[in-house]
């Protein structure tokens, strides 16, 4: 599949906003039902979808709390693994005045995002602008189970990938606008390889397990990840890359061709 990538410094800003209870009051619980956002009212009842329209709640982040109010619901029919509920969120200040849109424009030209549950109600919020939204509509979804399909690993190599996050350590290396074709060994997305693109690299849950080519050489060469991971070392370059290669590497779970 053909991705679009943001900047690396966006992707990190709108993954990180996590749901804080203190702003809807006493008995009343806002929850995530896989990416659902469910509301459970002091009198019992229960609102969901389009029912929510209207509520405010405070997203906690590196910056602090943010009040934000939900202003529509839709859903996603295009995402890879079945439809996926979408929030338009806007931001608010302490005295109710709006600030804009708490998401930015995704390739599709939305500001929208969903749930990310943490397996117990709770949830983080993310825009389907950033890495970890784009790995969920490619049908990398960590919070499901289905047999035989590491989801979770999947999720996080995907995030890896886009980022161009070679190290998988929170340096991501990508640019703006640069597209890159993602497949993965599951048969989840598969190739559709432009002219021109070349294989990049494969990736597992902790980063890449091997680089043929740095996506952008002005911001990273193969000089600079070897002195940084020493454990690619010996996996860079064309000779010890390659898809045929690493396509019978287990621990090899995903894998990007893009212009060298």
């Amino acid at each position: 599949m053909r991705a679009k990538v943001l900047s690396p410094f966006l992707l990190f800003i709108l993954h990180v906003f996590v749901f804080s209870q203190t702003a809807l009051g006493e008995g009343v619980r806002l929850q995530a039902d896989g990416p659902e956002l469910v509301l459970s009212l002091d009198n019992g009842r229960i609102l969901r979808g389009d029912t929510l329209v209207g509520i405010r709640f405070v997203l906690t982040g590196p910056d602090g709390a943010i009040q934000v109010r939900i202003d529509g619901v839709e859903e996603d029919k295009a995402a890879t693994g079945g439809p996926l509920l979408l929030y338009s969120l806007s931001v608010h200040s302490p005295e109710g005045e709006e600030k804009g849109s708490f998401c930015s424009s995704d390739p599709q030209g939305r500001r929208v995002g969903f749930a990310m549950p943490d397996g117990s109600g709770g949830f983080s919020f993310t825009c389907t602008s950033g890495a970890e939204g784009k790995c969920v509509r490619m049908g990398y979804r960590p919070w499901d189970t289905r047999e035989g399909l590491p989801l979770k690993e999947l999720h996080r190599a995907c995030v890896h990938m886009l980022r161009a996050d070679y190290g998988g350590d929170d340096r991501p290396t990508t640019r703006n606008g640069t597209s890159v074709d993602i497949f993965d060994r599951f048969g989840i997305q598969r190739s559709e390889k432009a002219d021109g693109m070349e294989f990049e690299a494969a990736w597992g849950p902790n980063g890449a397990l091997c680089v043929a080519h740095p996506r952008i050489a002005q911001n990273v060469t193969l000089g600079d990840i070897a002195a940084r991971y020493p454990r690619l070392t010996d996996q860079l370059g064309p000779r010890n890359c390659s898809l045929e290669m690493m396509g019978a590497e287990p621990q090899a779970l995903l894998f990007n061709h893009s212009y060298p």
